[in-house]
């Protein structure tokens, strides 16, 4: 031990000229020395020159974009009060203050930096904000301005008054779905920002980052003056610093004793979480780590008083990209698994599952089971902002069109850069690319959103036609009306088929948890009772966890209206027309043993289901689990395609349609960078492959979905992509 402490003595030293580099070495290093390198702070990309920021226009003005990036969802992600996180300081060795909340440095974790809410009208053109020829998709309601007065990033909301039982009632700070659905792309020190694209932060950093600036802040001294005293200049008044001392340290135990727990559960079942990196995660098993796992444990003491609990933590093992969410509102099925229904549970989920407060434990006095932080009228009226009206409310279908939040185009972030040859577009390949289109991606992504030309030559096969003729004979149409909305069937296909990473299927299809009986669920019968979802009998020893967390995400929605005294009118607008129910294409019988008897079970089987393609142009990396750096790369054959790349920085590449990749598959990535691996677990690039010589899709094999192009037939698929 006294090795350890010396040798972190010793990296103060060190720390204050190369802090990022010391936790890189000393992980080469066995036994003592890989302690002290969990304990530096890990090598952060080095922060891009920017200087200038332009957000696309997508139909949003820009107080619309700014109340998505700030509004709180009731969330509570960060784990200490929201001053604290003001007053923290990066966890680096240094004696000079360096800010946590300093926009390069959370930059460098991925975030996009964004203006305060008090300086807003002048401040906003400097960070790209700016108003387009887009009138407001919901021009009768006019955005609040959120409360974000210190000018966190974008993803970043101010919960008011969330109570800690370690610090009482303050103010929280917790991430939204801006987050992790905001894109952005660097081209020659130009940021092109997004809403609604794939993140590029590394969140699993963030929690680590947290967890040192407090161990810092109580190990150095002249820190945690700096704190104390950043406090006081917050607050206006003096502070106690032997209690500061004590919640500080009460606030660590917390998070070790959390973190201990689970790495001692992981221990037991002989596994270790996959590396998320920068751009993923792997939401599913993180909810249901939340829900059925943390919430669980003790407030106070974290601890966790029924064994029987232990076995809902999951490992962290099909990391997933975060998906573009434009057009989602009109999505049949939501989530790359095509397992999400309804809008209202797909977004509430999202909340708990990013630490929105909820009694699951007792109900008592002045807290019901079931009783909740989250803003569900915010978290309504940010899906009614995403979605705008119905498309088919025009009678002129020639006119139909989403009028919410639309897609990113390519000819908009190509005016930033006029002149450049690498974002010219050559309209004859557009011309035979929309050929090999119709041959190659219709059947799967079906016609393009917004492409008159298509429309025009294959009228039948228009992406606005409610049935299409190839579909009509599997019974099956483009378009399906539920409570006079319309919504667009997805395609779905088994993932043997497709050929893709099966892991991020397997976590609803195969993941089971333990219900309490303080509860009082059982989600098939619950379900079946409140929506006549018609789910089969399943009687296995603990339901699915994909039905365990519709259940809970409903109980939870229902206890909100009652506790807010919402009227039927109110209740229904926020349901929207669409039933909690899981969708009936992924079940199949099974029967499984138990107590020595074979009985019928619930199973289901894995699928993933594809999306319109516009905007893909803006989505890299590709895949759902980001294994393919590059839209050409796409287009390759899946044994050609890069097996290692570089995930963490922005820089985009024009020409090949993504990230910038390696020149050799053994180069080392710059300092900071998530190194992807494909052979790792979750990592598989296979899949959506064009190969061979077959152009008869029945006999395709698995994982193929069309013959090999020629490098011309390449360029020209790639450059039609661009324009959707």
């Amino acid at each position: 031990m006294l090795a350890i402490v010396f040798a972190v003595a010793a990296s103060i030293g060190l720390a204050y000229f190369v802090p990022d580099k010391l936790r890189d070495a000393a992980l080469k290093i066995r036994s003592d020395a890989n302690l002290v390198a969990q304990l530096l702070p890990a090598t952060l990309p080095a922060a891009s020159k920017i200087e200038s920021a332009y957000w696309l226009p997508q139909n949003w003005s820009a107080r619309q974009r700014y109340w998505f990036h700030h509004t709180s969802q009731g969330t509570a992600t960060i784990p200490v009060p929201y001053r604290w996180f003001l007053a923290l300081e990066r966890p680096e060795l240094s004696i000079r203050y360096t800010s946590l909340t300093d926009n390069d440095y959370l930059r460098r974790l991925g975030f996009i930096p964004s203006p305060s809410s008090e300086d807003f009208a002048r401040s906003a053109p400097a960070f790209g904000y700016h108003e387009d020829a887009a009138k407001d998709v919901n021009p009768t309601w006019t955005p609040t301005m959120p409360d974000n007065p210190n000018g966190l990033p974008v993803g970043f909301a101010i919960l008011k008054s969330g109570v800690d039982p370690m610090t009482g009632a303050e103010d929280q700070i917790g991430l939204t779905g801006a987050a992790c659905h905001t894109g952005h792309l660097e081209y020659k020190n130009v940021s092109i920002r997004y809403d609604g694209g794939p993140a590029m932060v590394n969140l699993g950093e963030v929690e680590r980052v947290i967890g040192l600036s407090i161990g810092y802040t109580l190990i150095l001294p002249w820190r945690f003056e700096r704190f104390a005293s950043r406090l006081e200049s917050i607050d206006g008044h003096s502070i106690d610093r032997k209690k500061l001392r004590r919640d500080l340290e009460l606030a660590l135990q917390k998070i070790k004793k959390q973190k201990d727990l689970s790495d001692s559960l992981l221990m037991g079942q002989g596994v270790t979480n996959l590396d998320e990196g920068f751009g993923r995660l792997d939401a599913l098993n993180r909810i249901g780590n939340q829900v059925f796992y943390v919430n669980f444990l003790d407030p106070v003491t974290g601890e966790l008083k029924d064994p029987l609990l232990k076995g809902n933590f999951a490992r962290n093992d099909a990391p997933v990209s975060f998906p573009p969410i434009w057009d989602t509102p009109y999505f049949l099925w939501a989530q790359y698994d095509a397992s999400v229904l309804n809008e209202l549970v797909r977004n509430s989920g999202e909340a708990l599952g990013v630490s929105a407060k909820i009694n699951m434990r007792a109900s008592a006095p002045g807290r019901p089971l079931f009783g909740s932080s989250i803003r569900l009228s915010d978290i309504a009226r940010f899906e009614e902002l995403l979605r705008g009206t119905d498309p088919f409310s025009s009678t002129d279908a020639s006119g139909r069109k989403f009028n919410g939040l639309v897609a990113p185009r390519w000819k908009d972030a190509q005016e930033r850069f006029r002149g450049d040859p690498a974002w010219a577009i050559d309209e004859k390949l557009v011309e035979k690319g929309r050929d090999l289109y119709r041959a190659h991606c219709f059947e799967c992504h079906r016609g393009p959103v917004n492409d008159g030309a298509f429309d025009a030559k294959w009228p039948e096969d228009s992406f606005w036609k409610p049935g299409n003729p190839d579909r009509s004979a599997r019974n099956e149409k483009n378009w399906v009306e539920i409570g006079g909305r319309h919504y667009f069937n997805v395609v779905q296909l088994p993932v043997n088929a497709i050929g893709t990473d099966p892991q991020q299927s397997s976590v609803l299809t195969t993941r089971r948890v333990h219900l309490p009986q303080s509860l009082g669920l059982n989600p098939v019968d619950d379900l079946n009772k409140a929506w006549g979802c018609g789910l089969p009998a399943d009687r296995a020893a603990d339901p699915l966890f994909v039905l365990a967390l519709m259940d809970v995400v409903g109980k939870t929605i229902d206890q909100w209206n009652v506790a807010n005294a919402s009227s039927e009118e109110a209740k229904q607008q926020m349901w929207g027309p669409r039933k909690n129910c899981q969708n009936p294409r992924v079940y199949v019988g099974a029967r499984a043993s138990r107590n020595g008897k074979d009985e019928d079970v619930l199973a289901l089987e894995p699928h993933y289901r594809a999306r319109p393609l516009d905007g893909v142009w803006a989505t890299a990396p590709y895949l759902h689990n980001g294994s393919v750096p590059t839209l050409k790369d796409m287009l390759l054959p899946q044994s050609q395609r890069p097996t290692s790349f570089c995930v963490g920085s922005r820089q985009f590449d024009p020409v090949n349609v993504g990230l910038v990749t390696k020149t050799r598959a053994n180069d080392a990535c710059a300092a900071g960078l998530t190194d992807f691996n494909v052979s790792l677990l979750g990592n598989s690039n296979r899949g959506h492959s064009f190969e061979g010589k077959e152009t008869d899709v029945t006999k395709l094999p698995p994982g193929v979905i069309g013959p090999k192009l020629t490098d011309a037939e390449r360029r020209a698929l790639l450059e039609y992509l661009k324009t959707l």
